[in-house]
């Protein structure tokens, strides 16, 4: 009587752990997003039941807030939704080698992004866009050149976890 009183006790405990479990990302962890962005991350995650959805890495630092975006949306029909896909990029970007299929990337100065590197690519059925940004243009810490490094760094481990 007394072990099944522990062992409910036991339960009871960890219950709570279970079901506050904290949201992953399916494509990059934490650890990796750390070392991308330069330091302790936060990490908010939307995916819909199919697997394709957005996770967002963000870090704070002095003045400068920076980003590591990773989109994933599943194409039903290739030759008709990649190419709308790619938009995210001007036409012309620089492609991408042995990274998923048809990659380029590309920079931008946008409200939304800031100033962000980004690549956009697919692997099968699956598009996916990994954008670095930064809030600051001249951040010391994440420069232009690490950022396009960054972005190309988390795309090439993205397009190996999606194949």
């Amino acid at each position: 009587m007394r072990f099944s009183h522990t062992i409910l006790l036991g339960l009871g405990m960890l219950t709570p752990a279970l079901c506050h479990a904290q949201a992953q990302c399916p494509w990059l962890n934490e650890a990796t997003a750390h070392g991308i962005l330069g330091g302790d991350v936060t990490l908010s995650v939307k995916l819909n039941k199919q697997g394709a959805g957005v996770c967002k890495f963000t870090r704070h630092h002095g003045a400068a807030n920076r980003e590591l975006r990773i989109s994933v949306t599943l194409l039903t029909d290739i030759p008709r939704q990649f190419p709308a896909y790619l938009t995210q990029c001007p036409p012309r970007s620089t492609p991408l080698r042995a990274t998923g299929n048809e990659a380029v990337t590309c920079s931008k100065d946008t409200k939304e992004d800031h100033y962000a590197e980004i690549v956009v690519g697919r692997v099968r059925n699956q598009a996916f866009a990994v954008v670095v940004n930064s809030t600051v243009q001249d951040d010391p810490s994440m420069t232009q050149e690490m950022r396009r490094d960054r972005a190309k760094l988390a795309a090439e481990m993205v397009a190996g976890i999606l194949f």
